[in-house]
Parts: structure tokens; sequence; C-alpha cells
């Protein structure tokens, strides 16, 4: 796990680090408003395209040869976008480069399966988006001074790709797979294909479809809230990749306290419902702060928020006790609507831009879009040990 944590951390300073490096390609690269958004837009195309229809194939073959190819030509890419005089060819690599880690990521579905008893699907889940918020936090916070301390963008990403390289020549000795009887703790046998899941259980459905609204605002902010706060706070590129950090602060603290204190308690829908009240509140409190500090705690606030529900939301699946690849489909369909949900925030944002001049117009539009979580938190069957109903197959 921590090899594939390890993954993690370079995948988010590649995918995160586009919201404090948009100022810099505007001078280096001269894109537009529009075309940052494209860029936003071709990251979370990226997860869309290939999260679900790696669950249902590639989940066939082993898994730590699909992670090896895949965490390979990660590193090549990451290296390729350094090399970018286009903002074409940037969006090309950067798309290659999240479909190979979506594919990765679905994979990794498997190995929590293989490797942990049902007890320990949520913490472990907590753990796995965790190491991915706090990918984030390193991403959007150390962005800025990594640049300055490698002498430029270009050499960053050429860092990334070779600190890929070093993990995945580990990950050919130290990686490995395990077959679980369900005797030892694994999942129920699947039933035909794996994909027959999302028709036998159309309350999955329901759980991929939650964060639809939270994700479009997600990506808009991750992607225009540095250049936002640059100009209303008055504050440098670097003030800005540390004052974005705060948000995979919260991020990584709420998606760490959420799997623990969710099996602690028994039930999973209020770890959903909450957040779909605290993150429109937060977005739209947070646009109209112009003091530091205030807008630190609203950021944390929504960091927090955020990143509570994706671990609840991939241990439901697996309280339904479906088989591996059946869970993995599940959880390549939520990975395949928050991406397609989030990849038009960025654009609809820039678009705004572009028409208006200002940024605050797109925003705020946006923030108050995070309400789906409520609604889909109303509505889901509980599937936690207290409170527990059974899920129709119907």
């Amino acid at each position: 796990m921590p090899h594939l944590w390890a993954m993690d951390l370079v995948n988010n300073m590649v995918f995160f680090s586009i919201g404090v490096l948009i100022p810099v390609w505007k001078e280096d690269l001269g894109i537009s408003p529009t075309q940052a958004g494209l860029l936003g837009f071709a990251g979370f195309l990226g997860f869309g395209l290939m999260a679900l229809p790696a669950s249902i194939w590639l989940t066939r073959f082993s898994p730590k040869r699909i992670t090896l190819l895949c965490a390979a030509g990660m590193a090549v890419l990451a290296i390729s976008q350094s090399m970018a005089t286009a903002t074409l060819f940037l969006m090309v690599t950067r798309l290659l480069f999240v479909m190979l880690a979506a594919a990765r990521i679905q994979i990794q579905v498997i190995f929590i399966q293989q490797w942990f008893s049902p007890r320990y699907y949520a913490p472990i889940n907590s753990l796995d988006f965790g190491s991915r918020a706090f990918g984030q936090m390193v991403a959007i916070a150390a962005t800025p001074s990594l640049i300055l301390l490698l002498d430029g963008w270009r050499n960053y990403y050429q860092f990334l790709g070779l600190g890929m390289i070093v993990v995945t020549v580990s990950w050919m000795f130290l990686g490995k797979d395990r077959n679980r009887t369900q005797q030892e703790g694994g999942s129920s046998r699947q039933i035909g294909s794996p994909a027959k899941v999302l028709i036998r259980h159309k309350v999955l459905w329901l759980v991929a479809g939650a964060q639809m609204g939270a994700a479009v605002a997600f990506g808009s902010f991750m992607t225009f809230y540095p250049t936002y706060a640059i100009d209303r706070l008055e504050i440098s590129l670097e003030t800005a990749g540390l004052l974005m950090g705060v948000f995979p602060v919260g991020a990584t603290l709420g998606t760490l306290v959420a799997g623990p204190l969710s099996q602690m308690v028994g039930r999973r829908k209020p770890f959903i419902w909450v957040p779909g009240i605290l993150l429109p509140v937060s977005y739209i409190l947070l646009l109209q702060m112009n003091n530091l500090p205030l807008s630190m705690l609203f950021l944390f606030t929504a960091g927090f928020g955020a990143m509570t529900v994706p671990p609840i939301l991939a241990t439901i699946p697996m309280d339904m006790r479906l088989s591996y690849r059946e869970v993995a489909v599940a959880q390549g369909l939520i990975r395949t609507l928050f991406p397609f949900s989030a990849m038009w925030g960025p654009l609809f944002v820039g678009l705004m831009e572009e028409q208006t001049g200002s940024l605050y117009v797109g925003l705020m539009i946006v923030a108050p879009l995070a309400v789906t979580l409520f609604i889909a938190g109303v509505l889901l069957p509980e599937t936690g040990a207290k409170g527990r109903v059974p899920v129709s197959t119907r």
C-alpha cells in the first residue's frame, strides 16, 4: 500500500498543480482563460474516460502487472509534459497521464479487498483517500517553492517523472498479488459480467451521482480560485499556493476521520448529507472574503467537507459484499460521473471570465451545486452496521 500511495502522491502533484501553474503558463505559453479551463477540463476528462472501462476490462488481469504498466506510462507522460511548447501538446499529455492514473487507481480497489478484511474497509479507504489528499496538499502548497528551487516548471515535471520511475522500479520487486477465499473474508462470488452489477443494484447510480454537483464546484475552485485569490487578496503566487494548501489540510483530516468514525458509529449517511450543507455555504462565503485568515478558515472547512464523502461512498459497495470486480465497477462509476461533472466547471468558469472579465460570476454560480450531496445522502439506504437496511436489487 505505501508503494501505491507513493504513486498517488506523484499523480496528485501533477494533477493538482494546475491551479498554481496557470499564472505561470499564461506568461510562458500565453494561454487564455478559455484554454486554462480546457486544461482543467482535459484532466477530469481523462478520469471520466478511463475509470469505468478499466474496472470492467483491466481487472481481469494481474493487478501487479497492470499497476506496473500504468506507473511506467505515467512516468513517461509526466516528463513529456515538461517538453510542452504549445497548449495543445500540454493538454494531450495531461489527458493521457490522467487516463493511466485512473486505470491504476481502479486496480488499487482490488488490492484493498485482497489484503484487508471487511471490518477494515472503511478505515483503509480513509487512509487511501487521505494519501491523495496529502498529495493534493503537497502539490498546491509546495509547487511554487519547488518551481523556484528546481528553476522552472519544466524541471519540476521532470523531477516528478523521475520520482515515478524510482517507485515503478521498486514496485517490480516488492508489489504483490493475493487471492482470498470467501472464508478468508473475500467478497461474494461474481455473477456474470461485473458490469451487470449496475443493473442488479440500481442504488449504485445514486451512490455514484451523489457528488456530481460537488464535482462541478470542486473542479472550478481547484482550477481558478488561486488566480481569484491573487487578484482579490492582492497576494503573490507563493502565498496563493500556501493559501490553497489549507484546502487539502482540511481534506486530509476529513478523509482520515470519516472512515474510522463511520465504522465506530455504524452509519454512512450522515457523512454524505452533512457535507451537502457545509460545502455550498463554505464556497459562497469564501468568495466574499478579502481577508487572508478568514479565507484560510473557509478553505479548510471546504476541504474537510469535500473529502469526508469519498471514502464513505467507496465503502458502500464493499458493505454490500459484492465481488472484487463488481466493487471496482461500482467505484469506476463513481470515478466516471465525478470527473465528467468536474470537467465542465473549469470550462464554464473560464468562458464566463472571458465574457464578463470576472472570475467571481462563474465561481458564484457553481458554488451552491454541492447540495447534491445532501439530496443523495437523504435518499440513500443505510449500509452501516447500525441502521442497515436491505439494498434492493430491483
